[in-house]
């Protein structure tokens, strides 16, 4: 999930009562949403909870992350000091876990296979977009779907 949107929503969240913390390995971006508290580690995108198919490691980086914030008195940011095998990553962030992708359906450098943004909805699927269509709008999240909190 974006980091915008899970700092958005955990400022919500906290708004209403429900204490969050997030993890994030794009600190400016999530600095953006200004979230209640927050654990950055320095990873690359998409491995905010460590490498794949290395569970301990993840349980390590989730449980010092959930204890370190616990300890925050006041919202702000934790620093996790974990660093990934090494830092080739951060010359093509994007593109770094994609290296032997070809330029994806966008041709954007570095085979970056994200769609451009837009204010439609964009669905996986037709039935992903028949779902949605058979909620009403007063039966959906109203902080999903972008509409003002009626109370």
């Amino acid at each position: 999930m974006c980091h915008q949107s899970v700092g958005l929503i955990a400022r919500h969240l906290e708004a209403n009562g429900f204490p969050t913390v997030g993890f994030s390995s794009a600190r400016t971006i999530t600095e953006s949403a200004n979230p209640p508290r927050s654990v950055f580690v320095d990873l690359p995108l998409g491995h905010t909870t460590g490498p794949p198919n290395e569970p301990d490691v993840q349980r390590r980086i989730l449980s010092e992350g959930l204890s370190a914030a616990m300890e925050l008195g006041e919202p702000g940011f934790v620093d996790l000091d974990l660093r990934y095998i090494d830092d080739d990553w951060k010359v093509d962030p994007l593109g770094w876990s994609r290296r032997r992708q070809s330029a994806g359906a966008t041709n954007k450098p570095s085979g970056d296979t994200r769609t451009d943004r837009s204010d439609e909805p964009q669905y996986q699927s037709e039935e992903d977009a028949a779902a949605a269509a058979a909620v009403s709008n007063d039966d959906q999240c109203l902080t999903c779907i972008g509409l003002p909190d009626p109370s």
